[in-house]
């Protein structure tokens, strides 16, 4: 009966171990990996704005952005020390969401899309020099 106690107790003890360290890794994380139904909608909304598109399409690119932001925001949570890794990731991202894209966009919603996404990447630069130093 006493070893029974002692293995049970034992048991219990690993047992609550585990469970400790598991709430310890999640602890690194962010709390939801989802990203917000609010920002889904955003760009799901801005696209459909642009692109003109139908409600089939509104409805398999909500998916598709719902998933493109929630990698966003886990390499960023990921790879915050590793700019190099991070931005590769991000490419990769960019590269996969585009192919997904391209299933659902006609080919001229595409290379809309492909030229708000090249507009996007190049910074702008100020014009003029107001309000600056020098």
């Amino acid at each position: 009966m006493k070893s029974l106690f002692l293995a049970f107790a034992m048991m219990l003890g690993v047992a609550v171990s585990a469970t400790a360290q598991m709430k310890d890794s999640q602890s690194e994380r962010m709390g939801s990996l989802d990203p917000s139904p609010e920002r889904v909608e955003a760009m799901t909304r801005q696209m459909s704005s642009q692109l003109k598109l139908s409600e089939a399409q509104v409805v398999r690119l909500r998916a598709v952005n719902k998933i493109k932001l929630a990698r966003v925001d886990e390499i960023k949570w990921d790879y915050y020390q590793d700019p190099a890794t991070r931005n590769s990731k991000m490419m990769e991202l960019e590269a996969q969401y585009e192919s997904e894209c391209g299933r659902i966009l006609t080919p001229t919603q595409l290379s809309m899309l492909q030229e708000e996404n090249k507009r996007d990447a190049v910074p702008t630069s100020p014009t003029t020099n107001d309000g600056g130093v020098g």
